[in-house]
């Protein structure tokens, strides 16, 4: 993932703004998983920002110091530039977070984990950025024993500017301890009711789509402390 493009989602007239709207309601619900103590105060990364709406929204539920997006959609990142208003948040076009040249006490990705091939390239990336003791939270799902697993590739390598991987969640938990993490699993969908109005724009049934729900993890990785260094609120 490092060549940059003007759009990543490529259904509809707007699919940058449609998979926005979409995604408000599980953006809502990942906010309420985090420990605010990860994200209050706090100098915050998000990985995969496209406009850049999850950041604005969890900026006004827990306020950051500041915070950078990045993203590889040249478009959906100027958007997201005419879009913070007076918000500590700034936007940049590149998939290289090393190349912000700034060090973040928390890192962020939510529904992007499964468009990345090399995870050991990913991760390191994120220990680099983030300070000792810092966290990652990152949505994800395992899909590769879900049914609908093919229909689900293949509606998303049609539309989306990157393709659908199949990553396991032990590949992404193993990775992850492999780069100096310990990893927690916070389970994402704790509703007592399912939403199946629309569940066939990617699954073939009901069923897989509930067990997508059920498999759906915030994971919050941690990377190990060392005494004495500063924070990302300290260290540009």
């Amino acid at each position: 993932m490092t060549d940059t493009y003007d759009h990543w989602w490529l259904e509809g007239t707007n699919g940058n703004q449609e998979m926005e709207n979409d995604h408000q309601e599980a953006w809502e619900n990942i906010i309420t998983l985090m420990d605010p103590n990860d994200i209050m105060g706090k100098c915050i990364l998000d990985f995969g920002c496209n406009q850049g709406g999850f950041l604005r929204k969890l900026h006004d539920a827990l306020p950051f110091t500041s915070g950078v997006g990045i993203d590889l959609a040249s478009k959906a990142v100027a958007v997201a530039n005419t879009r913070v208003g007076t918000k500590p948040i700034r936007y940049v076009n590149t998939g290289d977070a090393v190349s912000v040249g700034q060090r973040f006490d928390t890192a962020i990705s939510t529904s992007v984990l499964y468009l990345i091939d090399d995870l050991d390239a990913h991760f390191q990336m994120i220990n680099d950025v983030l300070v000792d003791g810092g966290v990652y939270y990152a949505s994800f799902a395992d899909q590769t024993d879900n049914p609908s697993f093919d229909y689900m590739k293949r509606v998303i390598d049609a539309y989306g500017a990157t393709k659908m991987q199949g990553k396991t969640l032990n590949e992404v938990v193993d990775s992850l301890v492999a780069h100096g993490f310990s990893v927690e699993l916070i389970k994402e969908y704790t509703k007592p009711t399912y939403e199946v109005t629309d569940y066939k724009k990617f699954y073939l049934s009901v069923a897989d789509f509930i067990q997508s729900c059920e498999s759906s993890y915030l994971i919050k990785a941690t990377k190990a402390s060392v005494k004495g260094n500063l924070s990302g609120s300290d260290r540009k």
